[in-house]
């Protein structure tokens, strides 16, 4: 089974919500959790064994979080038109929104972190 860490970086963020219905009725095991600082979230993927973390970017304040992120684990998003930039930051993947199944093809190919 594929378990992937998603984290709400706004309040009531209905397109995090959206992608982690997706998600799960893609066959993934969503972990869900409200935003924190990029060291606490990479703590909760290790905690969580987890093969990656998603966000769904909108801010420069959130491809701040991403790029801090991605510094530590492994870390994929959905973004508009800003994929180049995601990926010179160190975001594995970079996704459209409402393509769950992307996410789940990509996921697939990852080892989970515990057998890395």
């Amino acid at each position: 089974m594929i378990r992937l860490l998603l984290v709400e970086l706004e309040p009531e963020d209905v397109e995090t919500r959206t992608l982690a219905r997706e998600l799960r009725d893609n066959g993934v095991e969503v972990v869900y959790a409200k935003a924190g600082t990029a060291v606490e979230i990479a703590s909760a993927a290790e905690q969580e064994d987890v093969r990656a973390v998603g966000l769904v970017v909108r801010s420069d304040e959130h491809r701040s979080i991403g790029t801090e992120l991605a510094a530590r684990t492994v870390v994929f998003a959905t973004a508009e038109g800003d994929e180049h930039a995601m990926r010179a930051a160190g975001v594995k993947a970079v996704f459209r929104h409402g393509n769950a199944e992307g996410v789940v093809s990509w996921a697939s190919t990852l080892t989970p972190d515990h057998l890395r």
